[in-house]
């Protein structure tokens, strides 16, 4: 469970700052990838914003000063307003560039954000399910996830950064009227305030990283109270209070965590701001009493107040947008980290190279699939839950597999999709080793149907096409699926038939039966040219007919195929060519049902158990 009690001041493990400094280029070359146009444009905007800003200054000095020697004289108007119709001039181009500006920084945003989830979902994409399978990867996930974000901000912190840059040499050259050292004298009292983004960044960080099963375990919480799915149960049992309650226990140590931080941080930038007022104060009196003694005209004393607290906040600024690049910076690590991640990081993942020089699989079984003394444990733990175990399917039969709840029914499912490999022994086709087929190859020979089959919220044509994807619309095909899986009838019955949308996500959906949704799932099943067919109890909420009713109608469908069936319903598994018994992770008998049936063994025992309830 998350921790319950967080001390954000104390020394937590943290990056690098080489870790974080190299992730600065990286995010440059990411936005400039993402959107070159845009990306130049926003540096475009920071030049052409920080030479007006100068501009402005140096000609209210020129209106000042030109009215001060015309109070004496006839004023001449058009040479006394010239400056401020220029003033507004540049103040109408600000505006402009401000507008534009706003508009390119979106644009750089979104097309930076667009291009960091089309990364992630691929990276997440092509990693094997032993990382699905690992708490701490879902950790590693989530702050990728939830850090994609900062993307982004960098790169507007970076843009800002130009821009500043560029605002703070316009300033120098005002200031430097003045005295060219009264620059480096805001700098020296701003430039502390770095300490404290420093730190902010890290601390921030580090606490982030802290609480990510804390967040994890609020969102948890937070689901079962908004899903659909558990909503019932949740009302009967009367949970609503118990889960409010532990949502806001793991919230309030965020909060409270944040809360002692944040109290600290705002008390060093207290401190720090005052020393930047005081060099402020410096500047402006030594203006003052140049100004006094005739070094300075009145129109060069206003520029100088004016460029002196603009340079105060470009450079407090600059700062402030260092340490954002810091902060975020320290989280784009776990983004990157994630992208960078070795495919073959967590114990048991498959090759991520799926093809390389990899055997084809047949298109037609010609021995079957065997499995030589396989055993296997999940990655993480030692305890085996397949043992030493050794049986055949033959090409074009169909073999039942039964035993009790946690036997490794399936688990040896996953193996034979090729999930996972074995820890030990081999599983064979056609005489050779999984592991010389390419595992796309090899997983586009196989279909399975899951108990706990997806309920894809789409229509319900393409519900069943995704079964073949590259036949989505093959209207015809996905029908002639319809019609095998037992979907045709229900589709004619629905509000726009084929096209209807199903489930409840969306307004226009048409919710289904348990029922109907496996003749769905079953109906996509046969849109696959897959040589083995593998149904891991899908048919588990329909009744024994019903069951029994479909698995007859599978069984006529898939001559000239191999399958193999995960049921716990007899009626339907003597209907199988061979039956496997397996018992505790082992394979404890294995023949056809008139076999196990004279055996007298686990098999007729579990018949007999059953066959009782219906007489």
């Amino acid at each position: 469970m998350a921790s319950k009690t967080i001390n954000p001041l104390e020394e937590i493990d943290s990056k690098s700052i080489v870790q974080v400094l190299r992730v600065i280029p990286m995010t440059t070359n990411f936005a400039f990838r993402a959107s070159p146009f845009y990306f130049l444009a926003v540096n475009s905007t920071g030049l052409v914003t920080a030479g007006l800003s100068a501009l402005v200054l140096w000609l209210g000095k020129v209106a000042i000063d030109r009215v001060i020697v015309s109070l004496n004289t006839d004023i001449e108007w058009l040479y006394v307003l010239m400056p401020m119709f220029a003033i507004l001039a540049c103040r109408i181009a600000q505006s402009g560039v401000s507008a534009s500006a706003q508009f390119v920084n979106f644009m750089v945003s979104e097309k930076v954000r667009s291009k960091s989830q089309f990364l992630l979902l691929n990276k997440a994409s092509s990693l094997d399910l032993a990382f699905f399978e690992s708490p701490a990867f879902f950790d590693r996930l989530s702050q990728a996830k939830a850090n994609m974000r900062y993307i982004a901000p960098v790169t507007h912190s970076l843009l800002s950064l130009v821009s500043h840059s560029f605002m703070l040499a316009a300033m120098f050259g005002l200031l430097s009227i003045l005295h060219p050292m009264t620059f480096i004298l805001l700098i020296a009292t701003v430039s502390p305030r770095l300490l404290v983004e420093g730190y902010t960044a890290k601390r921030r960080f580090a606490l982030d990283v802290e609480l990510t099963r804390n967040s994890r375990l609020t969102g948890y919480f937070e689901s079962l109270l908004f899903s659909k799915k558990n909503v019932k149960e949740v009302r009967i049992l009367g949970l609503v209070d118990y889960l409010v309650g532990k949502f806001y226990e793991f919230r309030e140590i965020f909060v409270q965590a944040y809360l002692k931080l944040n109290i600290y941080i705002v008390k060093m930038e207290f401190g720090f701001d005052l020393l930047s007022l005081v060099g402020l104060c410096i500047v402006w009196i030594y203006a003052v009493y140049r100004a006094g003694m005739g070094e300075l005209s009145i129109g060069e004393l206003f520029m100088i107040f004016g460029a002196a607290q603009s340079s105060k906040d470009a450079i407090q600024s600059w700062f402030a947008q260092i340490g954002h690049i810091f902060e975020n910076s320290l989280y784009l690590t776990r983004f990157f980290e994630l992208l960078d991640l070795n495919p073959r990081s967590v114990e048991g993942a498959l090759p991520a190279d799926y093809q390389g020089n990899k055997a084809v699989p047949p298109t037609q079984f010609r021995r079957g699939i065997e499995l030589n003394n396989v055993a296997f444990h999940y990655p993480g733990t030692d305890q085996l839950v397949l043992k030493d175990i050794s049986f055949s399917i033959p090409a074009n039969t169909k073999l039942a597999v039964v035993g009790e709840n946690g036997a490794g029914k399936t688990t040896l499912v996953k193996l034979l999709a090729r999930f996972y490999d074995p820890t030990n022994g081999l599983v064979l086709l056609d005489g050779r080793d999984y592991r010389e087929y390419g595992v796309e190859e090899l997983r586009r020979n196989i279909t399975v149907i899951f108990q706990d089959f997806v309920h894809f919220h789409i229509s319900l044509a393409d519900n069943i096409g995704l079964g073949d994807v590259d036949s989505l619309t093959d209207r015809q095909r996905i029908q002639e699926a319809a019609r095998k899986g037992g979907a045709h009838d229900m589709a004619m019955g629905l509000p726009s038939q084929y096209d209807t949308i199903l489930g409840r996500r969306f307004s226009e959906g048409v919710d289904l039966s348990g029922g109907e949704w496996q003749n769905v799932a079953i109906s996509r099943a046969f849109m696959s040219e897959a040589q083995l067919f593998i149904l891991d109890e899908p048919t588990a909420a329909l009744d024994a007919y019903k069951e029994a009713e479909v698995f007859d109608r599978f069984s006529q469908l898939t001559d000239g195929r191999t399958v193999l069936l995960v049921s716990h319903r007899f009626s339907t598994v003597r209907m199988a060519d061979l039956i496997c018994v397996i018992e505790d992770g082992c394979v404890i008998e294995y023949g056809t049902h008139e076999e196990l049936v004279r055996l007298n063994g686990k098999y007729r025992r579990m018949y007999d158990a059953q066959a009782e309830r219906y007489r």
